[in-house]
């Protein structure tokens, strides 16, 4: 890193001596190297965004210390904002720097202030000692050139001890602090301190042979001894200046040291050499248009003029100096407006932009509020609907549950129906193969082989084996049609005839609405009801013994009705001739078919089933037994 030094003169009013200002960049080459045109071509050459482009950028602004060039400000604020993106703090180090200066030669001194502490801060937490100098430097000028210079050197002191920490003992920065602090000792008119230290700067000039340090630091030394009116002393470092300047052509010091080697001339007695020197310092003047410097050149030639006696030429020269200090006087005047008149437009400027800024920061927060708002609405609405859809879940599943223990409680409640639909098929079964009824019609038909006809004989025998055979057959059978169960009935009814030796007849007749072979019923339903007809009605009835059997649909087309008649003695003679014979029936066939029935149906009860009816006579005498079976289809 190379620090470089750019000297700019303030021209004192009169009784001031000019005082250096040392304004301190740091720049990766040495300015010089290339100019300003060259540097803007640079540039515009390189288009990529990155640490070279900032350093370019910084250069450029170095390189315009002395240019009241507005792009300036334009390159210094890309260069920051390049750096802050690309998180180069060497870049954010110079360019908040290069805006310090800125706005620095603007007079606008707060933003170079604040900008400065900027680069400052973030130089003091890399802990780079040469940048910290930088900035220190650069503040210690603002607060010089507000004559707030107590501050300035408490600032240029603690650069000078930094430097020297890092072994920066004769070098041109430190060549360059001293001056500045040399320079703030002159302006508190603390002679002594200023000489001390104007001795320092001008030994490591001459070390390092910095011939216009060399020639700057003699003439700043003459002017220290020229205010503490040691004029032989003063003179002395005038002249040594006067060789320097001449031997590296330090052009731009030329005038002021004529000028000062004027005064000290007239000063000492010598009027006539004073004003042949001013004379010089006049030209130059003129040619460079530098207006302070001719104000007070006229007002020491006036003083040169009358001391020689020359009184026309001291009134002309006086009345010069009236103009040019009225006229030095307005234009430091509309400078200064101007500078206010800068300073406002640039606040100005500065709080619209700001204002722009906070506006833009409202609508982006209230852009966020609104954003958050949905946000959060959508939240709550997702939050809502897998709320509602656990419920909704938890519902079903609950529903679910529900379902399936109906269902096992209905698969329960079925497999029962179906076991006891087994369980009372098989005392369907029992009771149709009662072995009283098998050993009555095989005794039967065994008469009918000894004693009787042979011929019936073998046609109940066929009738016999086939009815077993068919019974066994339908044993496994959900449903059978009526015509199988009108068949097994009427077999039934055969053998069941021989029993009676006379007047026993039966009818079976099927209503118009049914369909024998397509309408269905339980196998062996009927035969129960039938037997307990014969058994308990007919068989004790003398006389006409009469049996019907009757199928019909119901007014629902739901259920077949069989109606199962006979004109036997009735229950309550059976159960009188029962309670004599001391024998106590349990009609097993027909409690079996009843349970088969109802678990058939599960909304009817036995009664409405299996329905009994007495029938009687005007005189209360039984007609016979009336049973009406309703069978779902």
């Amino acid at each position: 890193m190379i620090l470089l030094q750019v000297f700019v003169f303030n021209v004192a009013p009169k009784m001031k001596p000019s005082i250096l200002v040392l304004l301190v960049f740091m720049s990766q080459s040495l300015w010089g190297q290339k100019t300003y045109e060259q540097l803007l071509v640079d540039i515009k050459k390189h288009a990529p965004q990155d640490s070279i482009r900032v350093e370019l950028l910084v250069d450029a602004c170095v390189a315009a210390t002395f240019r009241a060039d507005t792009l300036v400000l334009k390159m210094a604020t890309e260069a920051n904002q390049l750096s802050n993106k690309l998180g180069y703090e060497l870049g954010k180090i110079r360019s908040l720097n290069c805006l310090g200066n800125y706005y620095f030669s603007r007079a606008l001194n707060d933003k170079a202030i604040n900008y400065y502490l900027q680069a400052l801060r973030i130089a003091e937490k890399r802990n780079d000692y040469s940048n910290i100098v930088i900035g220190k430097s650069n503040l210690a000028n603002v607060f010089s050139h507000n004559f707030e210079d107590q501050k300035s050197i408490k600032l240029l002191t603690e650069c000078d001890q930094l430097l020297l920490k890092n072994g920066q003992v004769f070098t041109q920065n430190r060549a360059a602090i001293l001056t500045n602090l040399a320079n703030s000792y002159f302006q508190l008119k603390q002679y002594t301190k200023a000489i001390q230290t104007y001795n320092e700067v001008l030994a490591i000039c001459q070390k390092l042979n910095i011939g216009f340090g060399v020639a700057l630091t003699l003439d700043n030394l003459g002017k220290t001894y020229f205010e503490l009116k040691q004029y032989s002393k003063a003179l002395d470092y005038f002249e040594k200046a006067k060789v320097e300047i001449e031997k590296y052509r330090v052009d731009f010091v030329r005038g002021k040291n004529l000028n000062n080697l004027g005064k000290t001339y007239s000063a000492l007695g010598n009027p006539t050499k004073g004003l042949a020197l001013l004379q010089q310092a006049k030209a130059i003047a003129l040619q460079n248009q530098d207006n302070e410097a001719l104000r007070d050149i006229y007002f020491e030639m006036q003083r040169g003029f009358a001391r020689t006696n020359q009184f026309k030429a001291a009134f002309e020269h006086l009345e010069k100096y009236s103009i040019l200090k009225d006229s030095v006087f307005s234009s430091e005047k509309n400078k200064t407006i101007q500078e206010l008149n800068t300073k406002y437009e640039t606040e100005k400027k500065d709080s619209e932009i700001k204002s722009l800024a906070q506006q833009k920061q409202i609508s982006e927060l209230e852009s966020g509020r609104k954003t958050a708002i949905i946000y959060s609405i959508l939240v709550f609405l997702l939050i809502g609907s897998m709320m509602a859809y656990a419920l909704f879940m938890r519902f079903k599943t609950q529903k679910q549950n529900e379902l399936l223990t109906t269902q096992l409680e209905e698969a329960q409640r079925r497999i029962e129906i179906e076991q006891k639909a087994t369980e009372s098929e098989l005392k369907a079964l029992k009771s149709q193969m009662n072995p009283h009824f098998m050993f009555n019609a095989l005794n039967s038909i065994q008469e009918q082989f000894m004693y009787g006809d042979k011929t019936l004989a073998n046609e109940q025998m066929g009738n016999f084996t086939y009815l077993t055979r068919q019974i066994l057959s339908i044993s496994g059978k959900k449903r059978i049609t009526l015509a199988t169960e009108i068949e097994l009935l009427t077999k039934y009814l055969e053998l069941e005839k021989m029993r009676f030796s006379e007047g026993f007849s039966y009818e079976i007749s099927l209503d118009g609405q049914l369909d024998e072979d397509y309408h269905q019923l339980p196998p062996m339903l009927i035969q129960p009801f039938v037997e307990n007809s014969i058994k308990h009605g007919l068989l004790h009835k003398n006389g006409d013994k009469r049996l019907s059997i009757m199928f019909s649909m119901d007014e629902t087309e739901e259920h077949i009705l069989c109606v199962v008649e006979d004109n036997g003695v009735g229950r309550a003679k059976s159960a009188e001739l029962k309670q004599k014979r001391l024998q106590v029936h349990q009609s097993f066939s027909t409690n079996a078919t009843s349970e088969r029935l109802k678990l058939l149906s599960s909304s009817l009860n036995t009664q409405e089933l299996v329905h009994y009816e007495d029938l009687m006579d005007e005189m209360g005498q039984s007609l016979g037994t009336r049973v009406t079976l309703k069978i779902p289809l």
